[in-house]
């Protein structure tokens, strides 16, 4: 997220925002916005931005422009970015209160249902209560995407009435869903619900931290090693990853996010913090000096050096919607990539065992549907087809097809196979 905040704060990105504005708020005159937005939307804003918004002359969303550009990411991050590319908003009702493994939820358009995980999570969600964001596939859990309107309980039927009423789809479309009509008016969607939201006493929640990727460090000298090092050990936010008589390294965790925000490192007579971002060194400093007091002596000038290059958003060349080169590349070593999803197994190293390959099956089920819902809207997509191939799979998907039905599963109907047979 640190690099794609600093990609939003490119100049080139920044010129696009006043026309952003104005269809996100479907306004005529952009100064009239300020007024009418309600506090902490500017989330949701960033959020329908980066992956909704299609400027002129613009092939594609600016997420798929920054997957297309992005490097020196690891593969984990690799399979988040592709997640939050093929994921749709949707809005969504918490079926039972929030345990230590996350909320139950269920699509109020689909019927889908799904756990959304703790991660990322406001505090005080309840059964019942109502929320319009992304579920982002993090592994095996779900997480909430940039930002997330949650709407007081009770606001259900309301919400669907005024959503149909405002697109003028008075009963569901014969050959167009309503899911299907919102995939393809996501600033009405956004719109709709801030709007209406602010008078059901609804909020706007940001769920992860939004500075820009800024790389820095910062050096303490201390004689008294022994010492600084049990300091260190006592401090119940940093956690332990490789301790030797020479080096002891640690990160610093964000309990309410689950991430680690700095890495802290004490090597023979000095100790090193070092941060992604600007605001998150200068937390990591502040904890340091507190708990380090009297121990250590900061080194002049070697804070916070200059922050990695960002790739500037432009027209591309290459044919196909932004985003294309990426999930290009992505499928092309998927068969063989770990898959947090999976267990941090290989997709072929799964399929060794008849229960692996029912696990293969779903999760590319999965992929096949995204994909169909990208090629639907004009976005960037591939062919899953040659996975199926490469992993010696049938699809049960061109089965189907093959008989007249349906080319993609649908995600409600799997969801309510899987209830009955429970």
């Amino acid at each position: 997220m640190a690099r794609l905040a600093a990609f939003a704060a490119t100049d080139a990105v920044r010129r696009l925002r006043p026309r952003a504005v104005s269809v996100f708020w479907n306004e005529e005159a952009p100064e009239a916005v300020g007024r009418r937005k309600s506090a902490g939307s500017d989330a949701c804003f960033a959020e329908w931005m980066l992956q909704d918004y299609v400027a002129p002359k613009r092939t594609g969303p600016l997420l798929g422009e920054f997957a297309d550009t992005a490097t020196d990411i690891g593969a984990a991050e690799e399979q988040v970015l592709l997640a939050m590319l093929l994921t749709p908003l949707r809005a969504f009702e918490v079926t039972e209160a929030p345990g230590p493994r996350g909320a139950p939820v269920k699509d109020l358009l689909g019927g889908a249902e799904d756990v959304l995980g703790p991660l990322g999570v406001p505090e005080g969600l309840i059964r019942s209560d109502i929320c319009v964001g992304r579920l982002v596939p993090v592994g095996r859990l779900r997480r909430p995407g940039v930002g997330l309107l949650r709407f007081p309980p009770g606001s259900q039927g309301e919400l669907l009435a005024y959503l149909r009423a405002a697109y003028g789809l008075s009963r569901p479309g014969r050959h167009v869903s309503l899911e299907d009509y919102v995939d393809g008016a996501t600033h009405l969607y956004h719109h709709f619900f801030l709007e209406r939201g602010r008078d059901l006493g609804a909020r706007t929640h940001r769920t992860c931290r939004w500075s820009p990727l800024a790389p820095g460090r910062v050096i303490y000298r201390g004689p008294e090693a022994a010492r600084i090092r049990a300091a260190l050990a006592r401090q119940a936010a940093l956690e332990l990853i490789e301790g030797v008589e020479a080096r002891v390294r640690y990160v610093w965790v964000d309990r309410t996010l689950g991430v680690a925000v700095g890495a802290v490192v004490w090597q023979g007579d000095h100790l090193e913090a070092g941060a992604e971002t600007e605001e998150d060194l200068a937390r990591l400093t502040e904890f340091l000096e507190a708990c380090l007091r009297g121990l250590v002596q900061r080194v002049p000038g070697d804070a916070m050096p200059a922050g990695g290059q960002v790739s500037q958003a432009a027209p591309r060349a290459e044919s196909g919607p932004a985003g294309t080169a990426f999930i290009q590349r992505m499928l092309e070593r998927w068969a063989d990539a770990p898959s947090a999803a999976l267990s941090g197994q290989t997709p072929r190293e799964t399929c060794g065992s008849e229960s692996g390959r029912d696990e293969v099956t779903r999760v590319l089920l999965g992929l096949e549907r995204d994909m169909a819902r990208q090629k639907r809207l004009g976005r960037a997509w591939r062919d899953v087809g040659p996975l199926w191939e490469q992993l010696h799979l049938a699809s049960p998907s061109a089965a189907r097809g093959a008989g007249g039905g349906d080319s993609v599963p649908s995600i409600g109907a799997r969801a309510r196979s899987r209830g009955a047979s429970r």
